[in-house]
C-alpha cells in the first residue's frame, strides 16, 4: 500500500496520476486527461501532465502553478487547512472538490471515479482530520519538515510563542546540548529534542496555541523532586503522581497554554541535569 501524502489543500498526491512517482510507475496520463476534461472541464494533454506535489521542495513542478492555498498555509506555518482558524476559507473553496459537487448529471466508471475525484475529496477529508484532532492539533506529517520558524508561527499565540520563545532561549543559555528537529511518530508529530550523548534531557512539541513538554524522569530524578517538593506548585506535582511508572521511569507530558507552568519546568529541567553555565 502506498504511503499517503497529503497536500497543503488536502488533496492525495499518492493517489494522484499525475504525481512524478505515479507517473515513473504505471504512465496513466492519456487517461487521466480525459477523465479531467470529462468531469472538471479542462483540458491538459497527457505529456503536459507531471506534478512533483506541493510539499516536495520549495519551488516543485506543480500542475496547478496558480493555487491560492499553498503560500497561504506555508506562511501560516501549517501542514494543511485543517488546521487552520478560519477554515473553511475563500482561497480553500476555489480548491475544494466533493463528489456530489462534480460527478452531478455525469455518468462515471468506477475509474473515473478513484482517479478522477477521490484523489482530491478535500473537504471530506479535511473534515474527518478535524473530528479526530483536538484542539491543540501538531505538526503530524512525517513529509513535511518544520524548521524553527515554521513551528513557532504553527504555534500562532503570541503568548504562547513568547513563552516557546523563552523556554528555548533558557535551554540554549544554559547548557551544552545536542539540539536538533526530529519526528517522533505518527502519534507525536515533530518535536524540539535537546540531548547529551544518548540521554534525552528534554522534548518540546509545537502544538496550535500551545506547546507540550515531555520530560522522563527515573527514580533518582523523581526523589529529588519529591525531597525538593515546594519548589514546585500543586498543579505539577499532582501530575507527577498521577503519571504510570515504567520500567524506565515515569513519562510526564505537560501542555503548557499560558507562560504559568515555565518556571515549573526549568525547576525540572535543572534536575534532569545541573545548567552548564
Amino acid at each position: 500500500m502506498a504511503k499517503e501524502i497529503l497536500t497543503r489543500c488536502g488533496y492525495r498526491c499518492d493517489l494522484c496520476l499525475a504525481f512524478k512517482d505515479n507517473i515513473e510507475t504505471n504512465d496513466q496520463r492519456e487517461f487521466l486527461s480525459d477523465t479531467w476534461y470529462k468531469i472538471y472541464g479542462f483540458r491538459i494533454m497527457a505529456q503536459e501532465i507531471y506534478c512533483e506535489g506541493c510539499i516536495s521542495s520549495d519551488n516543485p513542478k506543480l500542475i496547478d502553478k496558480k493555487c491560492p492555498v499553498r503560500p497561504c498555509v506555508i506562511e501560516k506555518g501549517l501542514e494543511n487547512c485543517s488546521q487552520c482558524n478560519d477554515y473553511p476559507c475563500e482561497l480553500f473553496n476555489q480548491r475544494k472538490v466533493t463528489n456530489e459537487s462534480f460527478s452531478k448529471d455525469k455518468i462515471l466508471s468506477r475509474k473515473e471515479y478513484f482517479k478522477g475525484i477521490k484523489p482530491y475529496e478535500n473537504e471530506k477529508r479535511f473534515e474527518e482530520i478535524r473530528k479526530n484532532n483536538n484542539f491543540h492539533s501538531r505538526l503530524l506529517n512525517p513529509n513535511i519538515i518544520p524548521d524553527y520558524e515554521s513551528m513557532l508561527k504553527f504555534i500562532g499565540n503570541q503568548q504562547m510563542k513568547n513563552t516557546w520563545l523563552n523556554l528555548l532561549a533558557f535551554i540554549d543559555e544554559s547548557y551544552d546540548l545536542d539540539k536538533k528537529i526530529l519526528f517522533g511518530g505518527k502519534k507525536y508529530g515533530w518535536a524540539v529534542q535537546y540531548k547529551r550523548s544518548k540521554r534525552t534531557i528534554v522534548t518540546l512539541f509545537p502544538e496550535r496555541e500551545s506547546f507540550t513538554v515531555l520530560l522522563v524522569f527515573g527514580k533518582l530524578e523523581l526523589k529529588k523532586i519529591y525531597t525538593n517538593k515546594g519548589l514546585f506548585s500543586e498543579t505539577v506535582i499532582d501530575k507527577i503522581d498521577n503519571t504510570k511508572q515504567y520500567h524506565d521511569g515515569k513519562w510526564v507530558w505537560f501542555r503548557c497554554e499560558n507562560e504559568k507552568l515555565i518556571n515549573d519546568i526549568i525547576e525540572l529541567i535543572k534536575i534532569k541535569r545541573n545548567p552548564d553555565r
